[in-house]
């Protein structure tokens, strides 16, 4: 990424230009309603170089974290926060939601009139939170309001919000809306679905804890509703049962077992992890960490579930002294290496790591 800091505190990244706060503009960006396309604004605002520090340095520390916790439409914001900065941090920080709604606010009202930006100014200093609400066609309603405020700013998106009105036009999803405590990307995804996901437990585990280990929670509930509906079964039978990743994915192995099919998790691995200065191995204990070393290292381990599953197999990510995938195989009652190969199985590991690797299930076998 090609990075200069030009005359007059322009700050150019590849091909896109930024001037200096408090006249922040994006110089040959795309626009679509109204919105800049940027790539690189963001890096401008957080990354480790001088030039981007320095171009910065003149944001106010407050309002330059503040536009850093959110996830999108960083041009607009900043605008907003040049133009009226204390009012742009009293939003951010009491409603996130209603930050992003403000500086992007022609973005929920179909017009083809894109506003400028003494215009947004007039609306900004007058700024009725109500008013703003009924103009972007949501409820202007203090329940409206109190729900948009449980979005964090890291997952105030255009997207997210926008679903959340068309949810809360539905009297059983606002019902659910009303009682969670966080509202985040993953909770309009639960419930934007055909059918939605209304289990209020589910929902307080994907606003607390949406990832856990290589898992997301995503992936396993699309999987697991849409296996059990080809079935014919109920999409989703475990109302209020399951409030923890270890419930989820106990439920998710019960499936499997039910219907024949491999297992999600392995089990412990037959060989303890490994981490110390000259060597750092990690077991790959389900199909889903499988799958991602597959992609990650563009090969074909994903393939070995079943015979993992069976107990002949156990694969490893090797992240020390170099990048490999690992697989041990049990012959005669003992764990050795049957391969252990470099991205795209260019080839196998240099002989000094092999060694090491064969220390490793030595000692574990003795």
């Amino acid at each position: 990424m090609k990075i200069e800091l030009l005359p007059h505190e322009t700050l150019c990244i590849e091909h896109e230009k930024y001037t200096a706060w408090p006249n922040f503009k994006a110089i040959g960006v795309e626009q679509v309603n109204g919105i800049s396309q940027t790539r690189f604004v963001k890096d401008a605002l957080s990354a480790d170089d001088l030039a981007c520090a320095a171009w910065r340095a003149a944001i106010p520390i407050e309002i330059l974290k503040t536009l850093l916790s959110f996830p999108e439409c960083h041009c607009e914001l900043i605008a907003m926060a040049q133009a009226v900065p204390e009012i742009f941090i009293q939003l951010a920080t009491q409603n996130p939601a209603l930050a992003m709604m403000a500086a992007t606010y022609w973005l929920y009202r179909p017009s083809a009139i894109i506003p400028e930006i003494k215009d947004r100014l007039i609306v900004w200093e007058n700024l009725d939170p109500r008013e703003l609400l009924h103009y972007t066609r949501c409820e202007p309603s203090r329940s409206f309001l109190r729900t948009l405020g449980k979005i964090p700013a890291g997952d105030c998106r255009a997207h997210v919000i926008s679903e959340l009105r068309a949810l809360w036009r539905i009297p059983r999803m606002r019902r659910l809306l009303r009682h969670l405590r966080t509202i985040r990307n993953e909770t309009v995804w639960l419930l934007g679905g055909h059918p939605p996901i209304l289990d209020p437990g589910i929902h307080r585990l994907a606003a607390n804890e949406p990832y856990f280990d290589e898992f997301h929670i995503g992936h396993i509930i699309a999987d697991l509703s849409a296996r059990r509906e080809l079935k014919g079964w109920d999409h989703w039978p475990y109302r209020n049962q399951i409030h923890t990743w270890e419930q989820l994915l106990n439920a998710y192995d019960r499936f499997f077992r039910k219907t024949n099919h491999i297992v999600e998790r392995f089990g412990e691995p037959p060989l303890a992890e490994i981490e110390s200065e000259g060597l750092r191995i990690e077991a790959l204990k389900s199909r889903t960490a499988l799958e991602i070393e597959g992609r990650q290292m563009r090969n074909c381990i994903a393939d070995y579930a079943y015979r993992i599953c069976k107990g002949r197999y156990y694969a490893y990510r090797l992240l020390r002294p170099e990048r490999a995938t690992v697989l041990l195989q049990m012959r005669n009652r003992h764990w050795s290496v049957a391969e252990a190969m470099t991205e795209d199985n260019a080839g196998e590991v240099q002989p000094e790591t092999f060694g090491l690797l064969h220390r490793w299930t030595r000692q574990a076998n003795n």
